[in-house]
């Protein structure tokens, strides 16, 4: 497994939206290998959500947004990237069998990838905690890596 954790958003970068940058594949021009993902932060609405554009040639995605006192188990298939994107209040991710653990808090991005499959526990706060989970699944290689 390979994490990248991003404290808050890809400073004041902002996709033409209005929407803040996240995380993107690669994150910038100069790196010189395709674009593949970004993920955006939408605040404009009353529940600010996380927001995936893919090629749809090299990538599948599925969203899901975790809210309130959720406590549970995401799943990471061999090969696939999870990126998590705090929207509000406070999540605790762990490793469901390692060691480490880390706060997740608003504009905060983590990044997880890796050959094998995992299990990552999601534990968000109570009151007006939310994450967004977005799951990147290659369509043509075997394992999708983050380009920083």
């Amino acid at each position: 497994m390979w994490m990248l954790i991003r404290a808050n958003d890809v400073g004041a970068v902002r996709a033409s939206s209005g929407a803040r940058i996240l995380a993107a594949n690669p994150d910038s021009a100069e790196r010189g290998d395709p674009w593949r993902w970004t993920v955006e932060l939408d605040e404009t609405t009353a529940e600010p959500f996380a927001a995936v554009t893919a090629n749809p040639a090299h990538i599948n995605s599925r969203s899901t947004r975790y809210e309130g006192n959720y406590t549970g188990v995401v799943h990471r298939g061999a090969g696939e990237q999870i990126v998590m994107a705090g929207l509000s209040g406070e999540a605790l991710v762990s490793a469901e069998d390692g060691p480490w653990q880390r706060w997740l808090r608003p504009g905060d991005t983590f990044i997880v990838e890796g050959e094998d499959q995992e299990s990552i526990r999601l534990s968000l706060t109570a009151g007006e905690s939310a994450v967004q989970v977005i799951t990147l699944s290659p369509l043509r290689a075997k394992v999708l890596r983050w380009v920083p």
